[in-house]
Order: structure tokens, then sequence, then C-alpha cells
């Protein structure tokens, strides 16, 4: 039987020594199969290099650091891939968030669809037909509108939108009222639909007035209420020093 050369019996400890730290590094607790692939792969590893060792091709110093070298290499080959797919997945990410619309964006989006079944769009781009058609074709679209939405989307929206409402203040909810509204304004409207607007429009107004007038109402009223309490509590006091003279 010929010798095995020293450079072909290097070849096979790489190659063994390889297969033996991947093995190691895909072993599993409780999984048996994983762990078998190890040990059989740790012990051609340690045959051949019992067999290298034996027959003085290496010297135990070069094979240590042979093992040093691939660990290294591999070692550093697995940091690489984990951070290409880190960068892979937070790559994802970002493009899921640019994707996905804000809340801010999604509740503009149904409250804007309100606005539009209320005047009888069922989308801008129908807008400028819809500029060209009399009252009846405008009670057409909203009921084309209505049979694009379910009841139960409808439901749906509504209430989405009225969880955003009380989760952010009247002041933002109505800035983004506004900016749907400014944005109907550009659209071709007929001039019933330009009335309509215009109506939704001032009743917003009328309501953010409403709400600033008890805002600053209740404002008003804990000042007075701040400063009643203050002076009642120097009168009580001064009460209380003229009763201990009298006393006295």
């Amino acid at each position: 039987m010929n010798p095995v050369l020293e450079k072909d019996r290097e070849t096979q400890l790489k190659t063994s020594y390889i297969t033996f730290l991947q093995a190691h590094d895909k072993e599993k607790p409780q999984d048996i199969d994983s762990m078998l692939a190890r040990v059989n792969a740790e012990n051609d590893y340690v045959m051949l290099k019992s067999s290298a060792l034996k027959e003085k091709q290496f010297t135990p110093d070069q094979l240590k650091g042979m093992e040093n070298e691939l660990s290294h290499q591999l070692q550093a080959r697995k940091q690489a891939q984990e951070k290409d797919q880190y960068q892979e997945d937070y790559k994802q990410e970002v493009l899921e968030a640019i994707q996905q619309p804000s809340e801010e964006t999604q509740y503009k989006q149904m409250f804007k669809q309100n606005l539009l079944a209320q005047l009888g769009i069922s989308s801008e781009k129908d807008s400028s037909k819809e500029a060209k058609k009399e009252a009846e074709a405008e009670k057409a679209s909203v009921e084309k509108q209505l049979k694009q939405e379910t009841p139960q989307e409808k439901e749906q929206r509504l209430a989405k939108m009225k969880e955003f409402e009380q989760k952010h203040s009247f002041d933002k909810v109505y800035k983004l009222k506004k900016e749907v509204l400014q944005e109907l304004k550009e659209l071709n409207l007929t001039g019933s639909q330009r009335e309509k607007l215009t109506k939704l429009e001032k009743a917003l107004d009328t309501e953010k007035k409403d709400h600033d007038k008890k805002k600053k109402e209740e404002k008003s009223q804990n000042g007075f209420t701040k400063f009643f309490a203050r002076n009642n509590g120097a009168f009580s006091s001064k009460k209380r020093q003229e009763q201990r003279e009298i006393e006295r």
C-alpha cells in the first residue's frame, strides 16, 4: 500500500477539520442526529491526525497551527455571513417601514374616503368625470362607493379612526383633517360638491372654535380655583391668628 503523500495528507486534514468545526457549530442539544454528525466528524479527524503524527508527516505544533488558522478563517467567514444577514434583515425592516404608511397617513386616507363618499366621489380619478355630471350622477357615484365598501369594512374603518382620535390631541386630528380638505379642494369638483365640502369645513372650524373656547374657559376656571384656594387659605390663617390673640 502506497503511503499518502504529505500534500494529500494536508488536504485531508484540513477538509476533515473543517467538517468537524462545521458539525460542532450545527450541533444542537437533544438533537441526536446533529450529535452523531459531530462525533463522527471528530473521530474521522482524530484518526487522520494520529496517522499524520505516527507517520511523522507533521509535528504537533504544525497541526496545532493549522487548526488555529482554520478556526480563525471559519470564524471570520461566519461573522461576515452574520453581518451580511443582519444587513439584509435590517434593509428588509427599513423597506417594510417605508412601504407601511404611518398612522397619520392611514387616518388621512380613511378620513378622505369618508369625505369622498359624502361628496359622491369614489376616487380622485373619477373627479373630472363627476364634474361633468348632475345630481343624479352624483347619487349613482355614492351608491357605487357604498357597494365598494361593505358595512363591516366601514365599521372597521370608523373604529380605527375613533381609536386614532382618542390617542391623539384634538389639535393634531384637526390639522390632519384640514390637510385632507385642502387636498380635496384641488380636485375638479362640481358646484354642489364644492358647496358640500365648504359646509363640512365650516362645521370642522366651528368644532375647533368650540374646542378652543372650552379649553380657554377650563384654563381660566382652573386659574380662578387656584386663586380662590390660595386666598381662602390665607384668610383662614388670618382668622386663626386673630382667634388665638383673642384667647390670650
